[in-house]
């Protein structure tokens, strides 16, 4: 009995399968076929780079689809977390940190504090060696956005004094 059970749940399997095949079979494949051509034209002018409404949309001039102005917390300890909570807050405001992507990287030591690190791609502009004390973080921190800034200017000023048609600017550096 249970070899008729078996038999007959395969052959309702098949027969479902076979019936939604034949269901998407008799579909339109464009999607543009199925919809009335009012809307349609809708879809198409919301699609659309100009509108009446504003001008055409152009695209960024960066060709690279890099992402800047983000900054990254790998911070672990509480020493860690106050660094970056007040280099970010200080960064902020700051138009040549702020178009960055800064990474804080940090390595607890629970003999020596944390070592604590800020990157800008695969470049170190700061490092030190932080207490577990907090206060001394906020001074850190101040520090680091003063040396993060003046060598972000110094990067900057290169890249535009130096131009080599042969390199792209990562290969710059």
């Amino acid at each position: 009995m249970s070899s008729i059970n078996r038999l007959s749940i395969g052959f309702l399997t098949i027969a479902v399968w076979i019936m939604s095949f034949t269901a998407l079979a008799n579909e339109p494949a464009d999607p543009a076929e199925a919809m009335p051509a009012n809307e349609q034209e809708a879809i198409d002018a919301i699609n659309q780079l100009s509108s009446p409404d504003g001008p055409e949309v152009r695209g960024s001039t960066n060709a690279g689809s890099e992402l800047t102005g983000v900054m990254v917390d790998r911070t672990i300890t509480m020493a860690g977390k106050t660094f970056y909570r007040a280099f970010s807050q200080r960064a902020m405001d700051n138009l040549i940190i702020g178009n960055a992507t800064i990474t804080i990287n940090e390595r607890p030591d629970a003999r020596w504090g944390s070592q604590i690190w800020v990157m800008e791609g695969n470049r170190m502009y700061f490092r030190t060696q932080l207490s577990p004390r907090i206060n001394e973080a906020d001074r850190a921190a101040g520090e680091a956005v003063q040396t993060v800034e003046e060598a972000l200017l110094r990067q900057q000023l290169a890249a535009a004094l130096t131009s080599d048609k042969d390199l792209g600017k990562e290969e710059l550096r």
